[in-house]
């Protein structure tokens, strides 16, 4: 079987550092995004890096054939120095190979901590590292950790943007009331927009960033229509007519969406459709970031969750209509908008029985031919 997309982590033998980084970044991906019924979206990840051949320092070849595209990870450090010219005829084949088979491939590597030269072939090359000897202020592994995977799964989306019509970057939304979220918003806006910090994203705030002149409702629309949302969700956000509108308009679009739990009191309402969403609980204190870049890998992660699985869903239906939902569908899904066409696909598993007898009498009343599939049952 032909995966949509595998990772392969490469490091030199011997760097107890490489090595937990590459398990911690198999462990992140052996459950993306959203978990349903205790299932996740699992994207394979492979390791180079123990010796293959007797008397080489150097793991088997990386194997391309197995997935239609790839992401190589590579984790440069001093170990690697060490044996910097097996690695760099390694690492020239590499990308020999993956140059081989066209635009379906991502290298993704990262500089050594101890700034140590990368492969004399990638230099040659200008390949741009992440320079992880600038992560100066991320004391911690956890801490260093989260900016790697936020960096992996950005590089990742925006490769899988390159295969589509509209290869803008992505905006990352920040929905929240003025009330009682503005300050979490603009921390993560903050944190994201230093110098200071090394994260790969485009934001959007609020009118602020608009023109004199804009109409601010069509360039939300846009703006989330294209983006990742994050939903700070306080205490008044589902009562706030314009938070509504734009988590709303981000359903409409089906964006990826996360909520960012900081209520601290009580919820007077809470707005149907915030439901059927991933939520990380935030405590965020004053003067502390450390909870910002775990949110962005949260945002990310459930992204790349969606993105892959519109991929999958539009290469299973080879041009047949169907209403594509990156999410369990809902009444919302089924009211909102003209009638579904005939096919409803959404991601496995299959709804439970009480979900299902809802969304099937909202389908038998507006589009009685309509069937509710995952991808695997239509596949199959």
């Amino acid at each position: 079987m032909i995966d949509y997309l595998r990772i392969h982590v490469l490091w030199a033998d011997g760097s107890v550092e490489s090595q937990r980084i590459a398990e911690m970044i198999s462990t992140h991906f052996d459950g993306l995004g959203m978990e349903r019924d205790g299932v996740a979206y699992r994207i394979p990840v492979r390791f180079s890096s123990a010796p293959w051949a007797a008397g080489s320092t150097l793991p088997k070849p990386v194997d391309l054939t197995r997935a239609a595209h790839n992401a190589v990870v590579v984790l440069n450090d001093d170990f690697m120095f060490e044996q910097a010219a097996a690695w760099n005829d390694y690492l020239a084949e590499t990308r020999a190979a993956i140059t081989a088979r066209g635009e379906v491939d991502i290298y993704i590597p990262f500089g050594s901590p101890g700034r140590e030269a990368v492969p004399a072939s990638d230099a040659a090359r200008n390949t741009q590292y992440v320079r992880r000897d600038r992560w100066t202020q991320l004391t911690t592994p956890a801490a260093r950790d989260k900016r790697l995977l936020l960096h992996v799964l950005v590089q990742i989306r925006r490769y899988l943007r390159t295969l589509k019509v509209d290869q803008r970057d992505e905006p990352l939304f920040v929905s929240h009331a003025k009330a009682d979220g503005d300050t979490t918003a603009r921390a993560i806006i903050t944190y994201v927009q230093s110098p200071d910090n090394d994260v790969p994203l485009e934001t959007f705030y609020d009118a602020m960033e608009l023109n004199p002149g804009e109409d601010f409702q069509a360039r939300f629309k846009e703006e989330i229509g294209r983006g990742t949302l994050i939903a700070i969700v306080s205490d008044v956000y589902d009562s706030r007519p314009w938070c509504v509108f734009e988590l709303t308009t981000a359903k409409r679009h089906r964006r990826p969406i996360v909520l960012a739990d900081i209520n601290s009191v009580r919820i007077s309402r809470t707005f149907p459709y915030g439901a059927n969403l991933p939520r990380v609980r935030l405590s965020p204190a004053p003067g502390d970031d450390a909870w910002i870049d775990p949110l962005l890998a949260e945002a990310m992660s459930e992204g790349l969750r969606c993105d892959i699985f519109e991929a999958q869903a539009r290469k299973a239906l080879a041009g047949a209509d169907a209403l594509v939902l990156p999410r369990p569908p809902e009444l919302f899904d089924i009211v909102d908008g003209d009638p579904p066409p005939n096919t409803i696909l959404y991601p496995d598993p299959p709804l439970g029985d009480i979900e299902a007898e809802l969304v099937q009498r909202a389908v038998a009343a507006i589009a009685p031919s309509a069937r509710l599939l995952t991808l695997s049952e239509y596949s199959a």
